[in-house]
């Protein structure tokens, strides 16, 4: 493990669901492609005017999440578009959160040089961050496993009604992409269209279950307290099991396996490497990318490494 992923995961306050499970049981044994749309359709995006952001341009817009159990505050979705706002738009890739990215500034500092390149970013603000936190929601940090099941549903179903619009407004390459928590939701995304989109998974692996009970990340978790128990064992396996639902393993690799890359870090604490490398195998045709850094320090170091990631996907959906 990276130094700086064990040091950056010292300084949790165990934040995660502090308040419980939440309303998890609806989830529970319910498979992914159950509870997402049989069709997707593109979002109704209202925009604000275009705004310049530097040499780029930027426009702000909402839609009604097509996950209609989000709480009402929560429902309205917002995306960012960001263009370099020069020449005809032929590429375009759907940017998600990863885990406490609330706004745009991060994925703005990694990607928007691509822009200058020709390709436009639709940037979401995940359900429960930024703008849209819930009633009484402090921070980024999800109150139950309740919430963090419908962050990650609407997430999917808000990527890819953003995928449909964008081609619907002509982009012919079209990807979607994110970053850990983003780059899961991203592969489950790509997983559940029913044509082919790229996608780069940036990382990230096949189920997300490990990252939260056996990985780094879990000490956010007080598994004490959300199990109303000493012994905290009930709880992980309770988590690990909903968690294990978006597990991509159990989906049909995407309809274009080759415009899927999977980036992991080699020295990752968060996101084990062995399930990026079971999301390669499972998405049979798919390029599998490791960079010499951990989960944190990729973001610091790996800037184009992740952002070749983006840029191949994208023409990749095209070929």
């Amino acid at each position: 493990m990276h130094p700086l992923d064990g040091f950056v995961s010292s300084l949790s306050s165990r934040s995660l669901f502090r308040e419980g499970w939440g309303d998890e049981q609806t989830f529970g044994g319910v498979s992914l492609t159950t509870l997402l749309s049989p069709s997707v359709s593109p979002v109704e995006v209202t925009w604000d005017a275009e705004q310049p952001l530097g040499r780029r341009r930027f426009q702000e817009g909402v839609f009604a999440s097509p996950w209609s159990a989000l709480p009402s505050e929560v429902r309205q979705g917002r995306v960012r578009w960001l263009s370099s706002g020069r020449g005809p738009r032929r590429d375009a890739c759907v940017v998600l959160a990863a885990s406490r990215d609330e706004g745009y500034r991060l994925r703005t500092w990694l990607f928007a040089s691509l822009v200058d390149e020709g390709m436009d970013l639709f940037l979401l603000e995940n359900p429960f961050y930024g703008a849209r936190r819930a009633t009484g929601q402090r921070g980024p940090h999800i109150r139950t496993v309740g919430e963090q099941l419908h962050m990650n549903i609407a997430t999917i179903e808000e990527a890819r009604g953003l995928v449909a619009y964008a081609r619907r407004q002509g982009y012919q390459r079209v990807a979607v992409a994110g970053y850990s928590m983003g780059g899961y939701m991203a592969a489950l995304s790509a997983a559940t269209m029913p044509e082919p989109v790229g996608v780069a998974a940036l990382a990230a692996g096949a189920s997300p279950a490990p990252v939260f009970t056996k990985g780094v990340h879990g000490r956010s978790i007080d598994f004490k307290r959300l199990g109303g128990s000493p012994d905290e064992t009930v709880a992980r396996q309770r988590l690990a099991t909903l968690l294990d639902m978006a597990n991509a393993c159990l989906l049909p690799p995407p309809a274009k396996p080759g415009a899927a890359i999977i980036v992991a870090c080699a020295r990752d604490g968060f996101v084990p490497i062995a399930e990026s490398r079971a999301l390669h195998a499972h998405w049979a045709g798919s390029e599998l990318r490791v960079l010499d850094a951990g989960h944190i320090s990729a973001i610091l170091t790996s800037g184009s490494a992740l952002r070749a990631a983006l840029r191949d996907a994208v023409r990749r959906s095209g070929e």
